[in-house]
């Protein structure tokens, strides 16, 4: 019977050190909330959610936990890079989150974790969200679990 190697089996074998973000690194969660009172924001308005470390591998477990808001409100999860704002992806994680409807939503629709892909970040790097196809009602609840692993 055939076998195949993952890319960190091949290491393994290899004995070439595998790196956290490949295997036995710690999960950790970016976890954060809107402010209970805030303004409506328009459609392209970002939310800044957080930071994540350079060395750490997004995870297909993301998720946006809303009460209800506008009808078709969506928004879309990103990344730029922290120290010149150069955006890597404005949808890496999550494309068309649907926070119309209250409930926890998974956010995994990105292109850097869909379809078997894996994105590392090489340096620090922001976690945002874009409002897109009707504006975020004012003081909706919101709260973002981005998920991770580095060290």
């Amino acid at each position: 019977m055939a076998e195949t190697n993952t890319t960190q089996g091949a290491k393994i074998i290899a004995r070439t050190k595998l790196l956290p973000h490949e295997s036995h690194g710690r999960q950790r969660v970016l976890a954060a909330k809107m402010p209970t009172a805030f303004a409506q924001m328009a459609i392209n308005d970002t939310i800044f959610i957080g930071r994540i470390p350079a060395n750490s591998r997004i995870l297909a477990d993301s998720v946006v936990s809303c009460g209800a808001g506008t009808a078709t409100g969506t928004l879309d999860i990103g990344l730029r890079e922290t120290a010149t704002g150069t955006v890597l992806s404005a949808t890496g994680i999550a494309t068309g989150v649907d926070v119309a409807a209250a409930g926890v939503k998974f956010a995994n629709s990105g292109a850097y974790v869909t379809g078997g892909a894996e994105f590392v970040t090489t340096v620090e790097t922001d976690v945002y969200a874009t409002v897109k196809t009707a504006v975020l009602a004012a003081n909706q609840a919101l709260k973002f679990e981005i998920y991770y692993v580095c060290d």
